[in-house]
């Protein structure tokens, strides 16, 4: 999957604009592989790999786990690294299947189902709405197991776990002249380091024209510091995130959809609620979307959300798309960390992204 073309961004007042990738889908390459091993029993892997097509520095960069302590060495890449997408490895039988690795939580089930953007411009992903309570909104968690059930009549549930560590040691801090900060969580053998417990359950069902997901997920931070924190506090609260996303396909030309969300933490009062509803209207080579709704903080106050696209094929393989989004955060529950947000963001209320691109499949 390659996506690149023209963006305009608006961070509540400062706008920017240029050219960048992952407008529509997100840029990346996927080694996959499979062996039948007989008696019903089926192995396969993924192995994915993301990155940036507009940006040279942002794929070779310094490595978005070792934090810096100047501007100048402040690039982070992660769009470049070979494996950073999801990595599992499974086995399918007549009881289910299991996974191992770094696998996607079902909750991406459930906001892919709830709305037709996917997790580009126009989607609220990582905006109005989590998938989980990471400040970058993660897809996945490391050291992750997944169960799925079999398929009985459209219906299956899954089963996620992530083990919680808490034996890591606080390093100290390297030479100044590295411009490198110790931290207490970098990366080793199992329980060398600190990371968030996760526990997860999700409903599936999937009938003719009816498609619903609905995943409650646990994310457990208490003891554990952040991830690529330096020499940070030790988290205090564990965050419960329910999404349900439905898709229903009224005619053949038209698509509706239902995303709703609870994000709630037990400590400092976070408890936000989402909501939308989208359609997309098919008509010759052009599809047609539109997502509107909000979300509503703990306090009572909202903020408003609406996404708007086109695609147009030029091929089985090939598109050109429009998108657009438009939040006015007056509830302050957009996610900090969407895009360049957080280095650029304004006084304003208002948020919003434009592109206008290329996007080529295989």
């Amino acid at each position: 999957m390659v996506d690149a073309g023209f963006q305009s961004i608006n961070y509540k007042g400062n706008k920017v604009t240029g050219f960048a990738g992952n407008g529509s889908s997100t840029s990346q390459l996927n080694f996959r592989g499979k062996e039948n091993l007989g008696g019903g029993l089926m192995i396969d892997f993924r192995v994915e790999t993301d990155w940036n097509m507009a940006s040279n520095a942002g794929n070779t960069g310094t490595p978005s786990g070792i934090n810096v302590s100047s501007g100048d060495k402040s690039i982070n890449s992660s769009g470049g690294t070979f494996g950073n997408g999801e990595l599992r490895l499974g086995l399918t039988g007549s009881l289910g299947r299991v996974d191992f690795g770094a696998v996607n939580y079902t909750t991406l089930d459930a906001t892919l189902a709830g709305q037709p953007f996917g997790t580009a411009i126009g989607s609220g992903f990582r905006t109005i709405y989590v998938n989980d309570a990471q400040a970058n909104s993660s897809v996945r968690a490391d050291n992750s197991f997944k169960y799925t059930s079999p398929n009985i009549s459209g219906l299956t549930f899954t089963v996620y776990k992530v083990m919680k560590q808490t034996k890591a040691t606080v390093v100290a801090t390297p030479s100044a002249a590295t411009g490198l900060a110790g931290q207490p969580n970098a990366f080793g053998p199992l329980g060398a380091y600190d990371y968030f417990g996760v526990q997860e359950v999700g409903l599936k069902y999937n009938n003719g024209p009816f498609n619903a997901v609905f995943t409650n997920l646990t994310q457990d931070w208490v003891g554990v510091q952040a991830t690529n924190a330096s020499n940070g506090a030790a988290g205090t609260a564990k965050f419960t995130i329910n999404t349900l996303g439905m898709n229903y396909m009224l005619t053949n030309d038209l698509k509706l959809f239902l995303l709703n969300q609870g994000y709630k933490g037990d400590v400092g009062g976070k408890n936000n609620r989402t909501t939308t509803v989208s359609a997309s209207y098919y008509v010759g080579a052009s599809t047609w979307s539109l997502q509107a709704g909000g979300t509503r903080a703990a306090d009572g106050t909202r903020s408003s959300f609406t996404g708007v696209g086109v695609d147009y094929a030029l091929s089985k393989t090939t598109a050109l798309y429009a998108r657009s989004e438009s939040v006015n955060d007056a509830a302050k529950t957009v996610q900090p960390a969407v895009g360049s947000g957080a280095q650029i963001s304004g006084p304003d209320t208002k948020f919003g992204r434009t592109a206008f691109g290329l996007r080529m499949a295989y």
